[in-house]
């Protein structure tokens, strides 16, 4: 029961860190780059550890136990992994294309023919569309988000690795709270209708994290094994195609290595002790 107050909690924190992060484009404008960036680089380390120490390992366990040690258990956990990252990959690139058809149609004053959208409505709206294209990115993001949230609450005891988890969520919420907050006030849209925005797509999180962490109650060791591992497959999709490719190609923080090898160590310390 325990667990169930701890993610209640993680909830809360996560959703506070988005709606916190939606404010900042409003008040402080430029100001907050350098903390963000370090709390960013940091929490990617946290998530890292988190991955390949904890999540991982736990995956091939329980497969590998249904299958009485054998490379079966291995195989099937590699597998489930590797599907779930290429499914979100997937849904990643859709809205990708999705939202460079939209831009095109911008700049060529085109009719967008595969959508309802007219071309008045893309040439006097286009950065409010796109800012709703962004906020249906985000909530996709949300989704892996949630549910390996809601799977590292499904420990016996004190569950020290989902409060890793809510840690890295939160500074990292904050980031993509920011993001949506900022789109939305160049489509000069005033703080509450932007903040709300944000925080009913963090909701997202909270419903999945319910899904992943009641599944992740079964007794079956081969169900918890593909839980571990869709899990898995999730957050390594947002470590490859989130994470990283902003970590070194966008903010080029000359630190960034280093923060990222403390955070990560920091991490790995507080999950092996």
């Amino acid at each position: 029961m325990n667990s169930v107050y701890f993610y209640i909690f993680a909830f809360i924190a996560t959703i506070l860190a988005t709606f916190l992060g939606s404010i900042i484009p409003f008040i402080l404008k430029n100001r907050y780059k350098k903390i963000t960036s370090f709390l960013t680089t940091f929490s990617t380390g946290l998530i890292m550890a988190l991955l390949f120490i904890e999540l991982i390992p736990e995956s091939i366990e329980n497969s590998m136990a249904s299958f009485q040690e054998s490379i079966f258990g291995v195989l099937l956990s590699l597998g489930v992994i590797l599907i779930t990252f290429i499914l979100f990959f997937a849904l990643h690139e859709l809205v990708h294309r999705l939202s460079k058809h939209h831009q095109h149609d911008q700049n060529d004053k085109e009719t967008c023919h595969d959508h309802l959208h007219s071309e008045e409505f893309l040439h006097n709206n286009s950065k409010l569309v796109s800012s709703f294209i962004f906020l249906f990115a985000i909530l996709i993001h949300n989704i892996p988000e949630g549910f390996v949230l809601g799977t590292f609450f499904n420990n016996e005891g004190f569950p020290l690795s989902g409060l890793l988890m809510t840690i890295s969520l939160f500074f990292h919420n904050i980031t993509i709270g920011y993001s949506i907050g900022n789109s939305f006030k160049e489509a000069n849209k005033k703080i509450i209708y932007t903040t709300s925005l944000a925080t009913l797509n963090g909701l997202v999180s909270f419903i999945l994290g319910i899904i992943g962490f009641y599944l992740s109650l079964s007794l079956s060791s081969l169900v918890n094994g593909i839980i571990f591992s869709i899990a898995s497959g999730s957050l390594l999709f947002i470590l490859l195609i989130e994470l990283l490719p902003e970590l070194f190609y966008e903010r080029k923080n000359r630190y960034s290595i280093l923060i990222l090898l403390l955070g990560f160590i920091v991490g790995s310390c507080l999950i092996l002790l």
